[in-house]
């Protein structure tokens, strides 16, 4: 269990912005977020790529989307498909709107390559917040090869099998989360993605060989 603090609570925009959006979960499946629009703002949202509800938590407007308009207030909760043209228009008092993607926002507009390091990242950063490794390490072929590059005072580690990755995880687990630096990119079949780690902002390189199963045969992690 997750408890998501601070969803679905108004923010004022930051000038010269007249909105603003917070994620604040995701998970490849879905993602979640507040988006605020104080009254008289606008809203410029674009058609996204993913399925999404919105469930109304404060404020008043009207909403259109497919040439129909609506009248929402708190409570009210809004379907609007993948790539639904749509906005709140004539925002009479502070609106704050809690906002669900599925599957995570962003995640089916890019190739299935870099969706899969992006959707990767956001397990293995669950499964740090968790403390449970099993989702991340159910990511791994039986025989997957794992090599971590300049490992602080270890120098290079290697795990043949996904047996023996379970072992390393279990005795030594990760306890920081790692963040994207700009988009992952393929090369003839792997996908490489640049990361930093939160607490301290070290560099790092990931690069993944991944099945048509998606999952992961070969990973190499090397550390700055």
């Amino acid at each position: 269990m997750q408890v998501i603090g601070g969803a679905g609570k108004f923010s004022q925009p930051k000038v010269p912005f007249d909105t603003h959006w917070t994620e604040h979960f995701r998970v490849p499946a879905l993602s979640v977020g507040t988006y605020s629009i104080p009254v008289g703002g606008t809203d410029d949202q674009d058609p996204h790529t993913e399925d999404e509800i919105y469930v109304i938590t404060a404020g008043r407007s009207g909403f259109v989307a497919s040439g129909r308009r609506v009248e929402v207030g708190p409570g009210s909760v809004i379907y609007v498909a993948a790539g639904e043209v749509h906005k709140f228009v004539d925002i009479a008092e502070d609106l704050a709107v809690l906002v669900l993607f599925a599957p995570a926002e962003g995640s089916a507009s890019v190739p299935r390559l870099t969706a899969f390091a992006m959707e990767h990242i956001a397990v293995f950063n669950a499964a740090v917040t968790r403390r449970d490794f099993g989702p991340l390490l159910a990511r791994f072929t039986n025989d997957a090869l794992v090599r971590f590059e300049n490992v602080p005072v270890a120098g290079v580690l290697e795990f043949s099998g996904r047996d023996a990755l379970t072992a390393a995880y279990g005795t030594n687990p990760p306890d920081d989360e790692i963040e994207l630096v700009g988009d992952p990119a393929e090369d003839d079949g792997t996908v490489v993605a640049d990361f930093v780690w939160k607490r301290d902002r070290s560099p790092g390189v990931m690069k993944l060989t991944v099945t048509d199963d998606n999952l992961i045969s070969r990973m190499l992690v090397t550390f700055s």
